[in-house]
């Protein structure tokens, strides 16, 4: 625990006095070894007393020592997360809810990106690691495999999140199965000339498992799909969606329903469509993936896949720090995901339209 110390007054005034543990405690009516436990095991405690005690450090202005707390620990008090990319939305409320979670432990957050590069998730990876993190937050199960060596090697935490493995500590979704369900959405509307719109297809296991959805939904229904309907979109952007849009009706004139890797894919597809006059979703039904804010403020809305990422970021965070506590923790964990059914999507033509 720590005692009184004083921070640096500004010329004239007296140094302010920073409060104590016993304090704290005294505030919150609890003992000096629950606030401790606030600030170093959160998990431990109910909501009520983790509440009290935090509301009265900070009526207090408590600052709890974490050089000190780190030494006791030979730990650095921080947590490395390597994110594909900031470009767009997708990752950040996963970030969002690490940065709560490892908040809410008493961990910093370090973040680097890697632009969906391997090469450039090793160096990441690297640097973290001379800094000293305790563990490790990777995305995706697809990696170079000097890293996958190096972090056995290195006997570093790590949860991959995002993909769902369950021969690693994993937490993620089945994105197989989500697609497989969107998939069959568009089937039960009586959509039989699907195109598909992907971004990342070569870099990311995730997309790849999403591909194979559409496909395993359309087999399943007597469809198959040719490798000429998916479309490479070079970007997972708004404009990128355009383009990729224009390549459909282009190349494949007679489609009636666009299953798109993501939510702002769709969202740049129907905005394509308005500047065409096409209808949607009467003439050509679109979907997206993850329920971004986009998808419900687009209008018509996006029927999409929500991936809850926020909690997945969260439990991630709480996972390694119960890990690094030296807790029993459950090593992999498949997050639900559910159909989003909005104004994009309705029912085939009758007659497709060039």
């Amino acid at each position: 625990m720590t005692g009184s110390a004083t921070v640096p007054a500004k010329p004239g005034r007296r140094p302010a006095r920073v409060a104590t543990v016993l304090e704290v405690a005294t505030r919150a009516g609890v003992s000096p070894a629950t606030v401790s436990r606030a600030f170093n095991a959160p998990h431990q405690l109910n909501q009520d007393t983790l509440r009290r005690v935090t509301e009265a450090a900070q009526a207090l202005r408590y600052q709890p020592n974490g050089v000190a707390r780190s030494l006791r620990r030979n730990r650095s008090m921080a947590i490395g997360a390597v994110i594909p990319s900031f470009r767009h939305a997708y990752f950040s409320s996963t970030v969002e809810g690490l940065q709560s979670g490892c908040r809410a432990a008493g961990y910093s957050l370090l973040i680097a990106t890697s632009d969906y590069d391997g090469k450039k998730e090793l160096d990441a990876v690297h640097a973290m690691i001379r800094q000293g993190v305790d563990g490790l937050v990777l995305v995706g199960l697809q990696r170079d495999p000097e890293l996958q060596a190096l972090l056995e090697e290195s006997a570093i935490p790590y949860i991959v999140t995002w993909s769902y493995d369950p021969q690693i500590p994993s937490i993620g979704f089945d994105h197989r199965k989500a697609m497989e369900l969107a998939t069959r959405h568009l089937l039960d509307l009586r959509h039989t000339q699907i195109a598909v719109v992907m971004a990342f297809l070569q870099v990311s296991d995730r997309e790849r498992d999403r591909l194979a959805g559409v496909e395993a939904a359309l087999a399943a229904r007597g469809i198959a799909l040719p490798p000429e309907r998916v479309v490479f979109a070079g970007g997972s952007g708004l404009q990128d969606g355009r383009n990729a849009l224009r390549a459909v009706l282009q190349q494949h004139p007679d489609t009636t329903a666009v299953i798109c890797a993501n939510d702002l894919l769709a969202a740049g597809a129907i905005m394509e469509c308005r500047a065409r006059g096409i209808a949607v979703p009467e003439r050509l039904s679109i979907t997206g993936y993850s329920d971004l804010e986009l998808a419900a403020a687009m209008e018509p809305g996006i029927t999409t896949v929500r991936t809850p990422s926020e909690k997945l970021g969260l439990m991630a965070a709480e996972w390694l720090a119960r890990k690094l506590a030296g807790e029993t923790v459950i090593e992999h964990r498949e997050l639900e995901t559910e159909l989003i059914i909005r104004g994009s999507t309705g029912p085939a033509p009758a007659v497709s339209h060039p």
